[in-house]
């Protein structure tokens, strides 16, 4: 398992019943994190595909701008987000999400994360988790790829 799907799971597990979640709405930003390049980051885009590897993970390509990576969460946790979201008897989905933009000649990368519950209705439900040690890594991979952190 690379290491941004291990920590990103080691931090809804740690405390599942202390979550601190935000509910988004249709049409509702998420909280992102976000950094700008100067030319299209290919390091980045090669680290995010590599990192979605592991058995069950799926990359998934919503749009030109937009790619995701879909990771299904241990038994427990899925346990949890179904009965804590009151979510349909369907497999949630942690997503790590990938946004590229392009503003004043420069690429502008956003990178999210939170968790995907299909409702009784059929309608997926997103819960966006604070998890600040994946915050600090995500700002240190986009640093490491050549981005400058944005995050105002």
């Amino acid at each position: 398992m690379r290491p941004i799907s291990l920590l990103f799971l080691v931090g809804l597990c740690a405390c599942a019943p202390q979550y601190v979640e935000t509910l988004v709405e249709p049409g509702q930003d998420l909280p992102v994190r976000r950094a700008v390049f100067e030319e299209s980051p290919k390091p980045l885009d090669a680290a995010f595909r590599s990192s979605c590897d592991s058995p069950g993970d799926t990359l998934k390509q919503v749009s030109r701008a937009v790619i995701q990576c879909r990771i299904l969460p241990p038994p427990d946790v899925a346990a949890f987000l179904v009965l804590q979201y009151d979510g349909a008897l369907e497999a949630p989905t942690l997503v790590v999400q990938k946004e590229t933009a392009t503003a004043d000649g420069n690429v502008v990368v956003e990178l999210s994360y939170f968790a995907e519950v299909v409702q009784k209705s059929g309608n997926p439900r997103r819960i966006y988790f604070k998890q600040p040690e994946l915050d600090r890594l995500m700002d240190q991979l986009l640093a490491a790829t050549g981005g400058t952190a944005d995050n105002s």
